[in-house]
């Protein structure tokens, strides 16, 4: 296993590594190191040298820590020159401490797992201002004000079975459609290869459109849509072959996805935020009354509901006497 200890400054590194359990959950091999008045870089020796005491013999260490020539990295550098399979990285980040946590499972080496880290370093960095100028292909389809299916679907001449439908690999309710736990662990676990995010209000609103794409992973298609839109989509066999990824805000939208022809056994409900006179449904996820109706409706349908904030959750059933016992 690759170890990944984060030092930096200051509280830093344990709040990063709490930031980053927002998106992941708790992570195996992952340990924050602080760095406060009145410690030196000894301080930090022992306590590198503390975790890895703990970890197995055959583990390496990717330490990220936050700037070159400071404490932190002399203290790693320290550890480092007596163990030839550990590796530093400066510059630490939120974007790169969770790109790290989601490529180290099938990092060869610490060495390998820098690489990474390095690479994204760079290419977190973005300006709103001055994007740049190779933009990805969820901004340039979404530039054309044309959507980017029907472009495909005039070059599309294959051959494509009538009764073909998308495979939805996941359906999730999120008010906050694509965003870090969408990018990065959720589109990893269920292996989509494009997302859609689903929304009349959004997809009518250029300037939320252009900021959910930018978020969107460089490697997956990302279309941002309304209700009809979808279903249209969803409907036409030529893309029978696809693996999406759909998100809807509400789960109103989800019972028009259904009626509309969508096929789907079970409904991740991930993060409805709080809005005045809604009720609390899980730590996540607050309701009112249309919103308690439709998820009935949805069990009426047969759909089973898992409440899961997160991919490394356990996903937990939401049942029909958990929604009966809210009152408003």
């Amino acid at each position: 296993m690759i170890q990944v200890i984060v030092a930096a400054h200051g509280k830093l590194a344990a709040e990063l590594v709490n930031s980053s359990e927002m998106v992941f959950g708790e992570v195996e091999g992952l340990h924050g190191v602080t760095f406060v008045p009145g410690e030196g870089q000894d301080t930090l020796v022992e306590k590198y040298e503390a975790i890895i005491a703990e970890c197995d013999p055959a583990d390496s260490v990717l330490f990220l820590v936050d700037l070159f020539g400071g404490s932190p990295y002399n203290a790693a550098a320290r550890v480092a020159a007596k163990r030839p399979q550990d590796d530093i990285v400066t510059g630490v980040s939120l974007p790169m401490l969770l790109e790290v946590l989601d490529a180290k499972d099938d990092a060869k080496s610490a060495e390998d797992l820098a690489a990474t880290a390095k690479e994204v370093g760079v290419m977190a960095v973005k300006s709103y201002r001055k994007p740049d100028e190779t933009a990805s292909f969820s901004q340039t389809a979404e530039a054309t004000g044309e959507s980017s299916e029907e472009q495909e679907t005039e070059e599309d001449n294959t051959q494509y079975d009538p009764n073909g439908r998308m495979s939805v690999n996941l359906l999730r309710i999120d008010d906050r459609l694509i965003h870090g736990q969408v990018a990065t662990s959720w589109a990893k676990a269920v292996k989509c290869e494009a997302i859609f995010a689903i929304s009349d209000e959004v997809a009518n609103d250029e300037l939320r459109k252009e900021l959910l794409l930018q978020i969107a992973p460089p490697h997956l298609k990302a279309y941002v849509i309304s209700v009809d839109k979808a279903i249209k989509v969803y409907n036409n066999p030529k893309y029978a072959s696809r693996h999406i990824l759909m998100l809807v805000t509400k789960p109103e939208d989800a019972v028009r996805l259904i009626e509309g022809g969508l096929r789907i056994d079970t409904i991740n409900v991930g993060g409805m935020t709080h809005k005045e006179g809604n009720k609390q449904l899980s730590d996540a996820v607050t309701v009112n009354p249309s919103n308690v109706e439709a998820f009935k409706k949805l069990l009426d349908m047969g759909v089973k509901l898992s409440l899961q904030k997160v991919a490394a959750n356990k996903p937990v059933e939401l049942t029909r006497e958990k929604l009966d016992s809210i009152k408003f």
